[in-house]
């Protein structure tokens, strides 16, 4: 009986071999060894490739080439350039009065959403400047412009007044230069 117990202490206490413990290093550290080379090789491909286009981009490229990347031209439909001679085409719209509602003098008053544009030449940087500090002023001279019409007024008004109106009043308040056209991209009375 001795016997039996003496060798059933010799196998609980031998070690029982596991991946873990395998001579040359437990086996997640050799994975890690392996990804942790395999990350370091990506990151130098990465490297290699960014300095790659950024020689190419400020050394090899000729700078009458073509730009890199342009921007897709993002035009409003309305205000197509098609079918215009080429004199008249501006080049740009400025849209930074944004959209927005207005209440009219009804009662009860109804809503009126309008997004005006016009036109400008932006190599004038004073006057583009300007225009960017008058954005609240053109709302408020919109603003109260619409309400103190009615909707029936407006529905029966001439639009090419309404806007000669708005362009006189944007005018007066503008130093550095004039707006010459108004365009309204919205203009919808909801009721």
């Amino acid at each position: 009986m001795q016997r039996i117990h003496d060798s059933g202490m010799k196998a609980a206490s031998a070690p029982s071999p596991s991946p873990q413990t395998s001579p040359g290093g437990t086996f997640l550290s050799k994975t890690g060894r392996i990804l942790y080379r395999f990350l370091w090789v990506l990151v130098l491909l990465l490297i290699l490739a960014l300095g790659g286009v950024t020689v190419y981009a400020l050394v090899l490229r000729n700078s009458g080439d073509r730009p890199l990347y342009t921007l897709p031209d993002r035009g409003i439909p309305a205000f197509s350039r098609k079918g215009k001679p080429e004199s008249q085409v501006m080049d740009g719209m400025f849209t930074g009065i944004g959209r927005f509602r207005v209440v009219t003098a009804d009662t009860p008053p109804m809503t009126i959403v309008i997004s005006i544009a016009f036109p400008y030449e932006p190599e004038d940087r004073a006057f583009a400047e300007e225009l960017d500090s008058k954005v609240r002023d053109f709302r408020n001279i919109t603003a109260a412009y619409f309400s103190a019409h009615t909707a029936a007024e407006l529905r029966q008004a001439n639009e090419s007044l309404i806007k000669a109106e708005m362009v006189r009043q944007y005018n007066a308040i503008l130093h550095l230069g004039q707006i010459e056209v108004l365009y309204f991209h919205d203009f919808m009375i909801i009721e």
